[in-house]
């Protein structure tokens, strides 16, 4: 079973909600189709690494942190996955201690999150560390279950943003509520908007 994503999620640095006929044709759909655009479009943009989770009426998706510039663009690999280099490979500690001493800069984690439930960010903003932690806390893969499920015109897709950023060698970071960038720009940036619409 699959662990539930934070609900409702914690306030997110910025977001995109996707047009529902965009990810899945409208007779027969269903919610592993979705996943199923999801996982080609970070495929392609490069985020090989991400983790399923539960939420009401359907489920999550998170990425991978990546460090970024300024303007929402990721760095070149490997700099682009410093903050947690080695991936999978590291414990959770290692992860969290990664991030506690990447350089000082901007990072970012993508949630894609269907539901059929309507949802307001919770006050609470992210912390660096729960945020590190969702590429490795969940699924690694939909289950049948739930991705059988109907992709129902009450269900829609969103895709929230967290951007943290680290000021100095000494201070933790923070996440940037909000962004400097919308959500449609750090997709854009990171190559998912593309890789979306051309799937």
């Amino acid at each position: 079973m699959l662990p539930d994503f934070p609900w409702p999620p914690p306030r997110y640095s910025a977001f995109e909600v996707f047009e529902r006929d965009s990810l899945a044709p409208a007779e027969g759909a269903r919610l592993g189709m979705v996943a199923q655009r999801f996982e080609a479009a970070f495929d392609a943009a490069g985020y090989v690494e991400r983790s399923y989770y539960r939420v009401p009426g359907g489920f999550a998706l998170a990425s991978r942190a990546e460090q970024i510039r300024a303007d929402a663009s990721p760095y070149p690999a490997p700099e682009r996955w410093s903050v947690d280099a080695g991936g999978a490979g590291k414990s959770f500690a290692d992860r969290l201690r990664a991030l506690f001493n990447a350089p000082p800069g901007h990072y970012r984690v993508i949630v894609f999150v269907v539901t059929d439930q309507d949802f307001a960010a919770a006050p609470r903003a992210a912390q660096e560390g729960e945020a590190l932690a969702w590429v490795s806390g969940g699924g690694l893969r939909l289950p049948s279950s739930i991705a059988a499920l109907p992709f129902t015109p009450t269900h829609y897709a969103s895709a929230l943003i967290y951007e943290f950023e680290r000021r100095s060698e000494h201070e933790p970071a923070d996440v940037r509520v909000p962004s400097a960038a919308p959500g449609r720009v750090h997709l854009e940036k990171g190559g998912l908007w593309q890789a979306l619409a051309a799937n």
